[in-house]
């Protein structure tokens, strides 16, 4: 995800406000341990769109400094065909407990020849403050620390995915906004989900599915930019279906092609 700079008063509102339009919204538990989620990947080169690897989501218990939490951990990596032009392996993992608090944050990232490594730690002093701990690497640089102490909630990438899962959607209207404050290891900076509505999508397990349209928009020198359209299973597992990307260099897709261990009768696939 490409660096931004955020206008200052952007960051206050993200640092010092809870996000009340998502307090409002009924949530519903959405997944258990042991939920396991494939897709492929794919890439629009020339307009021609080419598998290039493939990703799984699982969802497990853990224990974390002594408490009961869930670990979600996403990897995903290109095939031996893409990697002659691009080799890509990617693991994203959050720890969060009952509550959708984070608790740990890690993205290790390998792109080409490059290796970046993100951490996030998040410790509740209190039930308003949040301390957030960030970590950057890349190469052998030195690694870049920071703290902060906001008011929470804040998530990251991952712990927000699995905190929007909850979200019931059915009573919003079309447009509706979150926003949020995402630690990425490096910064603290806003982002916002919206709900853009419904739609039917075919995924890559065979079947076509009833699906909520909600979008993810980043910010930059006062500027949002639409980087991700998530369509999530109109049901009580709000499964990712598909996921149409923006990248720096075109565009992408990620389709699901096999679910396993999911909580709820799946009941949003089209008649």
């Amino acid at each position: 995800m490409k660096n931004k700079l955020l206008l200052l008063c952007a960051m206050l509102f993200m640092l010092f406000a809870v996000p009340s339009a998502a307090q409002n919204v009924k949530r519903a538990q959405a997944f258990k341990s042991g939920e396991k989620l494939e897709c492929n990947f794919y890439f629009n080169w020339n307009f021609i769109w080419v598998k290039v690897g493939g990703a799984t989501l699982t969802i497990n218990d853990t224990v974390y400094n002594g408490q009961k939490a869930k670990c979600m951990k996403l990897l995903s990596s290109t095939n031996k065909r893409a990697d002659s032009f691009f080799r890509m392996r990617d693991t994203l993992m959050t720890v969060f407990n009952d509550d959708y608090k984070p608790l740990y944050y890690r993205k290790a990232s390998v792109e080409g020849k490059k290796y970046r490594l993100y951490q996030v730690w998040y410790d509740y002093p209190d039930s308003e403050n949040v301390h957030v701990s960030q970590s950057y690497n890349y190469n052998d640089e030195p690694v870049r620390l920071r703290q902060d102490t906001v008011q929470g909630p804040i998530y990251d990438m991952m712990s927000l995915l699995a905190y929007a899962r909850t979200l019931d959607f059915s009573s919003l209207r079309k447009g509706t906004r979150f926003t949020f404050p995402v630690a990425t290891g490096k910064r603290i900076e806003p982002q916002h989900l919206v709900f853009r509505g419904t739609k039917k999508t075919k995924s890559d397990d065979g079947n076509e599915y009833n699906c909520l349209l909600v979008s993810l928009i980043t910010e930059e020198d006062g500027e949002e930019e639409e980087i991700v359209n998530f369509h999530v299973s109109n049901d009580r597992n709000h499964l990712p279906i598909l996921l149409d990307l923006v990248l720096n260099f075109g565009s992408a897709k990620a389709r699901l092609s096999h679910m396993s261990g999911v909580l709820h009768p799946v009941l949003s696939v089209a008649d």
